[in-house]
């Protein structure tokens, strides 16, 4: 049964609430002064009672996310204009007194059934991720299978092999390694939204030269240059979404050039109005206009795997890591001229 929380100081109100709610849902009732210990599904609250416990209703909401916990205010519109400095982050719904019984009864079902289909939803989701998990790691296991004993029959009977099941053996092995760039790709795609948002300062000077680094060795067997317009500012993000983007686009950047060339990237950043742009520059083989509308969603491979490997996920995951940070991300590119990936986040100085 859907359990109402009656967070109302007006305790004539509460009362005459509690009667009528009682007939459809379990209603709860809170003293001021008692801490929220009880689960609920929806709360209706007032004025006064919201002001001196919006904090513990938004940790409760916090608890309870990405679950929808919906938020009724009972209020005057003079109270309105005491307590809006609460109101938007907290509140799902407003409704003036004195109230109207079917304006009340219609809010509630509609935030309760919204609550339901959220609690679907997260259930599908759980079911689809156990799911997931169990696939990937099922898929892992042959893969090692078929990687080992290939490797033992090119150790043990290489010598005896003609050099048509040397081709053979090289195909397996080069079948097994994109299969498994494949489920990592696909496990890392997946798990980019699991990890909590919370906006942070972070050091984009620091954060780039932790990317060149984990992709140094790439670097160092292409013999590429990479230039920084040092110093790079520091960014409104997520460290570890942030870190996957970049490092997506390095890599693009160090393979999508033309055979025999050395890879050449420049980072910048532009300071734009509030937020800061970051360019990370090739001079590799480029792309055509008519491919860039599709270039940022999953499986979009614009060139051959034989000639270029991958599985077309690296800039879907970039989109879907900046989309979570708020910011926004964008190419400019020339056929044979090179391309321009660029990431926008928010400045973390105010007033830039």
């Amino acid at each position: 049964m859907t359990r109402l929380l009656l967070l109302l100081e007006n305790r004539q109100n509460r009362a005459l609430l509690a009667n009528w709610l009682s007939q459809r849902y379990q209603v709860m009732q809170q003293e001021s002064g008692v801490p929220l210990a009880e689960a609920f599904d929806v709360c209706l609250i007032d004025g006064p009672a919201l002001d001196r416990r919006w904090a513990e209703i938004q940790a409760h909401r916090s608890r309870e996310d990405p679950l929808f916990l919906p938020v009724i205010l009972l209020t005057s519109y003079r109270e309105v204009e005491l307590i809006t400095r609460h109101l938007w982050k907290t509140i799902d719904e407003l409704i003036r007194l004195p109230v109207e019984k079917t304006e009340l009864q219609a809010r509630v079902e509609m935030l309760v059934r919204t609550r339901e289909l959220s609690l679907s939803l997260k259930l599908r989701n759980s079911d689809l991720e156990s799911f997931f998990h169990a696939m990937t790691h099922d898929l892992r296991a042959p893969l090692r299978a078929i990687k080992g004993f290939a490797e033992i029959l090119a150790s043990e009977e290489g010598e005896r092999l003609t050099d048509k099941g040397k081709e053979y053996l090289t195909n397996i092995h080069t079948s097994t390694v994109q299969m498994r760039e494949f489920i990592d790709g696909l496990v890392a795609f997946a798990r980019v939204g699991h990890t909590q948002v919370e906006p942070q300062e972070v050091d984009l000077q620091l954060l780039v030269e932790q990317c060149i680094q984990c992709l140094s060795s790439t670097i160092e067997q292409q013999e590429a240059h990479i230039m920084i317009e040092s110093p790079l500012p520091a960014v409104e993000g997520q460290p570890l979404l942030l870190r996957m983007a970049i490092t997506n686009l390095l890599s693009n950047a160090l393979k999508f050039i033309k055979p025999g060339d050395h890879p050449d990237i420049q980072i910048r950043a532009i300071k734009l109005h509030g937020s800061y742009r970051l360019e990370i520059e090739d001079h590799g083989i480029g792309i055509s206009p008519q491919n860039i509308a599709n270039l940022f969603k999953p499986f979009t491979q614009l060139h051959g795997v034989e000639e270029y490997e991958g599985i077309g996920l690296g800039l879907a995951t970039v989109r879907k890591a900046v989309d979570l940070m708020g910011g926004h991300v964008g190419v400019s590119s020339v056929i044979d001229r090179g391309s321009t990936f660029w990431l926008e986040l928010r400045s973390v100085t105010k007033g830039e």
